[in-house]
């Protein structure tokens, strides 16, 4: 039962924190820092940083989730 709340808890916050992340960089603009018309690898970096981040969220959260003495 444990396993399959870790589970669900780990997919749910990696899903928010990688549409968060996802919005974040796109409201700060990162495209400044690329070349001009260098779609490909702006969307590479929106991808990769967002996935980067939600799974370390999701993680970090997990990580939380062990410490505690219920478990």
């Amino acid at each position: 039962m444990f396993d399959i709340f870790i589970y669900v808890v780990f997919w749910t916050v990696f899903a928010a924190g990688f549409v968060v992340t996802f919005r974040i960089l796109q409201s700060i603009e990162i495209e400044r820092i690329f070349k001009k018309y260098r779609l490909f690898e702006i969307k590479a970096a929106y991808l990769i940083i967002s996935i980067l981040v939600g799974y370390l969220l999701a993680k970090f959260l997990i990580d939380v989730i062990h410490i505690f003495p219920w478990n």
